[in-house]
């Protein structure tokens, strides 16, 4: 079994700090950004913008966390006791810090055989070196994982260019000629935020990678989705080439003058629609004994069992609720880097007075203190991005530096060593509320109902469907690394060309099921069906579903704002609808948006 330091461990539950309370009412006006950044704060008709369609996403993720799955799944939906905060008044409430490893931790519950040095090459780099010298990937791993290891067996996932790295955390590594490592880059930006911002200015997303990875040879078109002949794809969203977040400079564990970088999260479930899912799945209280978070995750059936974070975070929301409260991410929403854990490093004989942790860089993000909208300190780092450098001027490298593990001085050759070293955190909000009843573990439901997944402008589907992604054991297309965010439409837009990823049934004759929208004034008229198999955004694995490819009038009266849409199989009543899936906006808004201008 390989070598763990303490702090890879998943820190015991954290008491909701009542020194942060508020005891008056607070209600919160606006999401606020990733660690409040302010990315264009130098324009602020642009980032009032950004703020205003930031805030709308994460409102939708919180609605859909509410929802649940009530389609094909029982005891899994109207999760109430997590709250959107949007409007809602509470008081007595305070803050839960929560924080697992960084480093897959199914890596080693998986291949527990394996040495340290084999594991930490695993997790930079998708395959490490047997005993013979011969180069080996993932071992393949039961297909269910919360059954008895005796079922199918299939590719280790998540799947892409470094999607193992599946802790909402991941790094690329800078070498020099002689293999040593100069420079690695942490991350846990969540890949909503920076589709978020391209919509609004692409020129500065362009900027922000130029600075932060300190590649000025990045060009706006390395950033762009393109399709199979090269070119640019307009998103009718913005009317400007749309952003292709598993572009050549956000893409696998390694990074040179040529390709590779870690600006933000790639691996398909580190993403912050599927922590809000998460986290609203586990305020459900469970009926039976579940007094580990293993046993919790296979009876409520969220997120991926041996990770550090999901059962980890699951288990400590639950508890949460448990003991009468009704919680929700805190404000600001996300991920974060905390600093790691300096103590265990040393720096090379000769410069035994370097402070290690100088070379520890927050290039995004903060440290904390960091206060929230009321003036209370918030407990925890807000780190949103993180270099570990150590500048020419010193004469040596990050390898020369060596972390202690288990009383062994090892020099640091991975990523992964630097990794293990520190956590991550979300903070929970949570106000005092009865404790609601418990329910039976999740099941299959019976019959089940259409379940729409995910919608998108046709374009931009058939690129993203069309183009195949790299990874170490399984084909792949880039739909898995698209977002939930809702696709814009003008009131007014007549034959619209969209699709949505649904499971669904077609019936007996053919007959396709029917897509509806709430509120007044949008239609869609069903033209065709297709299958389609990738991971819906926030899986872990690929699963194969329908594509209806759909024609959407939206009137110019239409109800404006995120809008809920419902899909219904032949013969069956229409189901519960799933929120935030289309944003209509004013006609005209994405021409006047466009023509804001660069930044």
């Amino acid at each position: 079994m390989a070598n763990r330091t303490d702090i890879t461990k998943p820190l015991g539950r954290s008491p909701v700090q009542s020194a942060a309370a508020n005891t008056s009412p607070v209600t919160l006006g606006q999401f606020w950004t990733p660690a409040n950044v302010q990315d264009l704060s130098d324009n602020p008709p642009l980032q009032t913008a950004l703020n205003a369609q930031w805030s709308a996403n994460l409102d939708g993720f919180t609605r859909q966390g509410i929802v649940g799955n009530p389609w094909n799944a029982t005891y899994a939906s109207n999760q109430t006791s997590y709250f959107n905060p949007l409007g809602t008044p509470v008081s007595g409430a305070g803050y839960a810090p929560i924080a697992w490893g960084a480093f897959p931790g199914r890596i080693n519950a998986y291949f527990p055989s394996l040495s340290a040095t084999q594991q930490l090459q695993l997790g930079d780099y998708g395959y490490y070196t047997d005993g013979k010298g011969v180069t080996q990937t993932f071992g393949h791993i039961p297909q269910t994982p919360m059954a008895p290891v005796t079922g199918q067996n299939v590719p280790y996932g998540p799947y892409g260019p470094r999607g193992w790295q599946d802790e909402y955390c991941e790094w690329s590594v800078t070498r020099n000629a002689k293999g040593q490592i100069t420079r690695i880059d942490f991350t846990c930006e969540n890949p909503e935020y920076w589709n978020t911002l391209w919509m609004v200015s692409p020129d500065r997303v362009l900027a922000l990678y130029r600075s932060t990875l300190r590649k000025p040879q990045i060009a706006l078109a390395d950033l762009y989705l393109t399709d199979a002949n090269g070119n640019p794809v307009i998103d009718p969203s913005t009317g400007r080439p749309a952003y292709n977040g598993l572009n050549k400079w956000n893409r696998g564990p390694i990074s040179n003058d040529t390709q590779g970088g870690a600006m933000h999260l790639t691996s398909t479930p580190n993403t912050i629609q599927t922590e809000i899912g998460l986290a609203s799945a586990a305020t459900v209280q469970r009926q039976g004994t579940h007094a580990t978070p293993d046993s919790l995750i296979c009876c409520a059936q969220y997120g991926q069992r041996y990770r550090n974070s999901d059962p980890n975070i699951g288990f400590q929301v639950n508890s949460v609720v448990g003991e009468g409260a009704s919680a929700t991410l805190a404000n600001p929403p996300g991920l974060y880097i905390q600093t790691p854990n300096f103590g265990a490093y040393k720096p090379p004989v000769g410069h035994e007075g370097d402070d290690v942790s100088q070379f520890w860089t927050v290039t995004r993000g903060t440290k904390a203190p960091f206060h929230d909208a009321w003036g209370n300190q918030m407990p925890g780092d807000f780190i949103l991005h993180a270099t570990f450098e150590v500048p020419a001027s010193k004469g040596y490298t990050v390898s020369d530096i060596t972390i202690t593990t288990t009383g062994s001085a090892q020099a640091i050759i991975y990523g992964g060593q630097v990794a293990q070293t520190f956590h991550m955190q979300i903070v929970a909000w949570a106000y005092p509320a009865p404790i609601p009843a418990a329910q039976p573990c999740v099941g299959s439901l019976e019959p089940s109902f259409a379940q729409p997944l995910q919608l998108f402008h046709q374009n931009v589907f058939n690129a993203c469907s069309g183009q195949g992604v790299s990874t170490v054991d399984f084909a792949m297309n880039l739909l898995g690394n698209t977002t939930l965010i809702a696709p814009l439409v003008e009131q007014g837009s007549q034959s619209v060309p969209m699709v949505i990823s649904a499971s669904v049934t077609i019936g007996d004759n053919d007959q396709l099921p029917t897509v509806t929208f709430d509120g007044v004034g949008v239609t869609a008229t069903v033209v065709d069906s297709i299958p389609v198999t990738y991971a819906i955004p926030g899986n872990t694995y690929p699963s194969t579903n329908t594509a209806l490819t759909l024609s959407v009038n939206v009137a110019a009266n239409a109800t404006l704002g995120l809008r809920t849409v419902y899909v219904t199989n032949a013969g069956q009543t229409q189901g519960v609808g799933l929120p935030a899936v289309l944003h209509v906006v004013p006609a005209g808004s994405i021409a006047a948006s466009r023509a804001r201008g660069a930044t």
